[in-house]
């Protein structure tokens, strides 16, 4: 049972420290294997009040969502031989995991959810973007006091209604982009 708060602990330490140093450090290099999450992700975000059409689809329908499943799995795998010696921690890893798919997908198809459940993501990819690197929970960024609260302050209040409008236009998008995705569209296009 040891297993279940120190795999919190190395999965809150891990998240910010992949975010921190390997998304945003390494990532803002063009030439990095990791610049699609500072300079696809973060563009995308911003330039929609929060919302990202890159997690509309399926996991396999956009290199965003593709990649940050990869690494996901990733992590899973390298877990899975700890099993048989640490099955609590090893399942509160997957856990982790899957909770941050989970949270992060959502939190980029509706920016209002993420506003209200994950303000400390919102801050981020809203507020200063080299703050706030936890996703699925925000301690550690109190512990290395990288945690900046955007939400509720009055230039988050004056931008509020911007961003909900760009987040309502790119929402307003999203089934014209699922036709587009849609691979038995054009086989059936071709066949008419």
């Amino acid at each position: 049972m040891l297993g279940i708060p120190v795999a919190l602990a190395v999965f809150g330490a891990g998240e910010w420290a992949t975010h921190k140093y390997l998304l945003h450090e390494l990532g803002r290099d063009r030439t990095s294997r990791f610049s699609f999450h500072y300079h696809d992700h973060h563009q995308a975000v911003r330039r929609n009040g929060g919302y990202d059409p890159a997690y509309e689809g399926p996991v396999w329908s956009s290199t965003t969502q593709a990649r940050e499943a990869l690494g996901l799995f990733a992590v899973a795998l390298a877990h899975a031989p700890l099993f048989p010696i640490a099955p609590f921690y090893t399942s509160t890893v997957w856990y982790c995991l899957l909770r941050y798919r989970r949270d992060h997908r959502h939190a980029h198809l509706d920016p209002a959810w993420a506003r209200d459940h994950l303000p400390w993501h919102y801050d981020h990819h809203m507020g200063d973007q080299d703050k706030n690197f936890g996703v699925a929970w925000s301690w550690f960024d109190t512990i290395a006091k990288t945690r900046e609260i955007f939400v509720g302050t009055a230039k988050e209040l004056a931008l509020l209604t911007k961003h909900a409008a760009r987040a309502s236009t790119a929402f307003a998008g999203a089934q014209v982009r699922a036709q587009r995705r849609n691979p038995f569209r054009r086989l059936l296009s071709r066949r008419a």
